[in-house]
């Protein structure tokens, strides 16, 4: 019963949220009123979630409402940004992203709530309970990333991949270094320039896979409230044929990914990230060319 109501309430909120994002779609078009529904629920990465048991509803429901919140009400975007600490490898582009957009309250009140969280697990359980988790950490990183006793195969990130094509563990670490590095600077880029709030979004969710070395396939949920994102960017816009071919082929990664890196070490869950990624910054990159212009673009329309 616990499993049933804890995948049951967060695949909700997983729903909501890209019921949100795809509001005005919904409003305007009969075949995204139609088909978002079937489409986000049938996203085979829920399917991973579930069967694992697993919280990438949660974070992908949390991700996508504080990105929807943050224009209007920037404290509770913090708040539910801050409520993220408990995956903190997916927490780390936050405060550049913020940072970057000068989002001063957004940013406060997710420290606050981070504050605020740390607190509330000593009250209940003891100081002692932080000491043991810094000192898991590092059994947890020796066996379940550099030593791969969870399966290369399932992670989807560089240095996973490094790692399957038998590097060693000071490349992988120098690889999804670089990799990290370059993610972290598109999204402070965009969040220093960009007016386009559904890219940001977009680019902030991708590149958190980018920067993590431990995202497992359960993990590709959270991609759910990035493609909407960016089909909510660039819908009026129209798409051109390799995009879509893109974002159908990132649609159905998670469901061959952990298989086709098992059986022929080709991490398609990564490709699938990395390619989101540079279609956002493409669409990001035009819509700073178009307004230096003064021609009308995504941004402007």
């Amino acid at each position: 019963m616990a499993l049933i109501v804890w995948q049951g309430t967060s695949f909700a909120l997983y729903l909501a949220v890209i019921a949100a994002i795809l509001k005005p779609l919904r409003c305007g078009h009969v075949a995204i009123a139609r088909l978002w529904l079937p489409v986000a629920a049938a996203f085979p990465a829920v399917f991973i979630n579930l069967g694992h048991g697993q919280n990438g509803f949660l974070t992908a429901g949390l991700l996508g409402a504080a990105l929807l919140a943050l224009p209007q009400r920037p404290i509770l975007s913090g708040i539910l940004f801050g409520l993220l600490a408990y995956k903190p490898q997916f927490a780390l582009l936050i405060p550049v992203a913020l940072l970057a957009a000068t989002q001063w309250r957004a940013t406060i009140a997710a420290g606050v709530t981070v504050i605020a969280l740390a607190g509330a697990a000593a009250l209940a359980f003891g100081t002692d309970v932080w000491w043991t988790f810094a000192a898991s950490t590092e059994t947890s990183r020796k066996l379940l990333l550099e030593q791969g006793d969870v399966g290369f195969e399932k992670l989807q990130s560089v240095f996973a991949a490094i790692r399957l094509w038998g590097g060693g563990i000071p490349l992988a670490y120098l690889v999804q270094g670089a990799a990290s590095v370059a993610a972290t600077g598109g999204v402070a880029w965009m969040w220093r320039t960009s007016e386009n709030r559904e890219l940001k979004a977009a680019v902030l969710i991708i590149a958190t896979l980018l920067t993590s070395p431990h995202a497992l396939d359960y993990d590709l949920t959270i991609l759910g409230p990035a493609m909407a994102f960016f089909a909510a960017s660039s819908w009026s816009n129209g798409f051109r044929d390799f995009e879509i071919s893109a974002l159908a082929a990132a649609w159905i990664t998670p469901l061959l990914a952990r298989w086709t890196a098992g059986a022929t070490n080709v991490p398609l869950g990564l490709i699938a990230i990395m390619a989101l990624y540079a279609l956002v910054m493409r669409h990001a990159m035009r819509d700073r060319t178009h307004c230096a212009t003064g021609s009308p673009g995504i941004a402007q329309a």
